[in-house]
């Protein structure tokens, strides 16, 4: 064996021999290419990506500011016309209107159809036959405030606990005339359906006699504006009384 053959590894190949003869990497691309994707400015300076004029590029900018402005004030007009009425929207009303309609025009309002601006109870009592053959009258039980004062702290109230009277009594309002009375029979199962709730919320027996028959009224008051809207309202407690309506055994079932 020759003396240039004992100084190579055992373990080196023909391949890193080649790699290892070879010059220093320089991390350079042939012909002088520069970093691998990144070919060099024909002019010797930095690459620019956009290619364009200053003026161009202020051009550019100023449009995207316009169009952006834009956009904004047009969603914030259609928002203020579509959300429910505030102080903003009720000082510069003329204009709002002016700039949606008839264009941009919105049949529907942001959040709730008719969002509720007043509270509304509804209250009860009921007329006694006493064991001695007289009749008493109890005072007004406002049944909405105790729905209200059992839900308060309830952190998984249901439904019915939360809505079966007011549902009760809006489909009873809505499915009778001006003066009261049920239209069809729908009207007619409505009241009996009212009726049947709050009979069964008194029960047949009380303060020592039997339930005959139970009234009921309902109690609106609006809710009042806050500090900053200059427009006052009413704030008073309006009420719609109902006839007395008599009840059965059945009614407490």
């Amino acid at each position: 064996m020759g003396t240039e053959n004992a100084k190579k590894p055992p373990h080196i190949g023909a391949a890193d021999e080649a790699l290892s003869d070879g010059p220093a990497p320089t991390g350079k691309a042939p012909g002088g290419a520069g970093r691998r994707g990144f070919p060099p400015d024909p002019a010797g300076g930095p690459r620019r990506i956009s290619g364009l004029s200053p003026a161009s590029v202020t051009i550019v900018v100023l449009a995207v500011v316009g169009v952006v402005v834009a956009a904004v004030v047009h969603l914030a007009m259609v928002f203020l016309h579509a959300a429910p009425t505030n102080s903003f929207s009720q000082q510069h009303v003329t204009g709002i209107t002016n700039y949606v309609t008839p264009d941009f025009a919105q049949g529907w309002k942001l959040f709730a159809p008719n969002p509720q601006d007043e509270n509304s109870h509804v209250q009860a009592r009921a007329q006694v036959l006493m064991p001695d053959g007289s009749l008493t009258t109890t005072s007004w039980v406002d049944l909405g405030a105790m729905d209200e004062a059992r839900i308060v702290h309830n952190a998984f109230p249901s439904q019915t606990q939360q809505s079966e009277l007011f549902t009760a009594w809006s489909n009873f309002a809505n499915s009778q005339d001006g003066q009261g009375r049920p239209l069809g029979a729908l009207g007619n199962l409505t009241q009996q359906y009212l009726l049947r709730i709050v009979a069964q919320r008194f029960g047949p027996h009380l303060n020592g006699g039997t339930v005959v028959r139970i009234q009921l009224r309902s109690a609106v008051t609006p809710v009042q504006t806050p500090p900053w809207v200059h427009k006052k309202i009413d704030a008073s407690t309006s009420y719609q009384l109902l006839p007395w309506w008599p009840v059965k055994t059945e009614d407490f079932k």
